[in-house]
């Protein structure tokens, strides 16, 4: 972490919180080193914070949570993953304290909020949306985007598909169905992933990007990226979207998408990081997103996961252990990210984040 970014550390703040909803104790494949460092400054508050959204970043989230547990023993902190939609009307009717989402606030969003400036929405962390598969025996898929938006779309429907071969050429292919699982409830993730289809293949995927599946597709939904991956897991022949940590822990396959530059990619952190440095910081502090980056090394369907909450909270208390958490999130919790397939911030991310979070 530069020097820069050491500055702003004394923002820090641990939270409690009840063990993760539907993930592993992923403490064995955490990478990066814990700090243990000095008192942080939110050592002394006081306060129960509740949260609910976006499935997507939970795995690290709650990681953050196990970690800073026996640094602010007076504040707890509860995060419940129920999706993007369903955190964002949580936080619109205020029967929560934060939200996460997998994407900024629509306008009508903004509007249900209080209106411009009311919600802080700043970027805590960042990960690539995978593509998991159900193939036994084969490994290493490759798809291009064209074929990833024609198996979604419903045009592409078996294994052996002259355009899955002609990517794949040393790997023997079922001549079996595709099964598509997608989500059933409000999703970033939805969001994120129809983004990136409509964006590089509008020609195969002439459907609606958004946060619900659009109507009219093939597959199947299921709740949750835990649950997409568990349908999934049950399947052979199946294939849907997730972040990595979920098809990673059910042993699924994690197929390789063709960016920009011709390569074949994984949704590795390092890849993350070099497609998230093609965003473009937007005024409010959110991101623009580029999916077609040139960097050769980037994975294209990537996406930050955005912290929301209220700028003026009427609890003193509360907004000063949820700032405090937040800024710690933003700098000594990135460290726990790349262990947990996530990218940590690129700086200018950070730094912009962190002006928007301040007590």
């Amino acid at each position: 972490m530069s020097s820069r970014l050491a500055v702003v550390l004394t923002l820090a703040l641990a939270v409690v919180s009840s063990p993760a909803c539907g993930t592993d104790d992923n403490s064995a494949r955490l990478s990066a080193g814990r700090r243990t460092g000095a008192p942080v400054a939110g050592a002394n508050d006081q306060a129960t914070l509740s949260g609910a959204g976006a499935t997507f970043p939970a795995t690290l989230v709650q990681e953050w949570i196990k970690q800073y547990r026996s640094l602010a023993p007076g504040v707890t902190v509860n995060y419940q993953a129920i999706g993007s939609g369903a955190g964002i009307q949580q936080l619109t009717s205020k029967t929560v304290d934060f939200a996460g989402s997998d994407v900024p606030l629509k306008e009508s969003e903004v509007t249900a909020t209080g209106g411009p400036g009311a919600v802080v929405q700043v970027p805590w962390t960042a990960g690539g949306v995978a593509v998991e598969y159900n193939l036994p025996g084969v490994d290493g898929l490759r798809l291009t985007p064209a074929t990833l938006a024609g198996i979604f779309a419903g045009r592409i429907t078996r294994w052996n598909d002259a355009a899955i071969r002609a990517e794949n050429p040393n790997t023997s292919l079922p001549g079996s169905g595709i099964q598509v699982v997608h989500r059933s409830d409000g999703s970033g993730t939805t969001q994120v992933f129809t983004d990136y289809l409509k964006a590089v293949a509008p020609e195969v995927w002439t459907f609606p990007s958004g946060k619900d599946w659009p109507s009219g597709t093939a597959g199947t939904g299921a709740k949750g990226s835990d649950g997409v991956t568990a349908a999934v897991k049950q399947s052979v022949g199946s294939i849907g979207y997730a972040e990595p940590s979920y098809p990673k822990q059910a042993l699924l396959g994690i197929a390789t998408v063709r960016n920009e530059a011709g390569r074949f990619v994984a949704p590795e952190a390092k890849a993350v990081s070099a497609a998230l440095a093609a965003a473009t910081v937007n005024p409010d502090g959110t991101l623009k997103l580029n999916f077609a980056p040139v960097n050769p090394d980037a994975y294209p369907i990537t996406s930050p996961s955005y912290l929301m909450f209220y700028r003026s909270a009427s609890d003193p208390a509360k907004d000063a252990a949820l700032k405090h958490f937040a800024a710690w999130a933003l700098t000594e919790g990135q460290d726990l990210a790349e262990g947990l397939d996530y990218a940590p911030l690129p700086e200018p991310v950070q730094v912009a984040a962190l002006g928007a979070v301040k007590l």
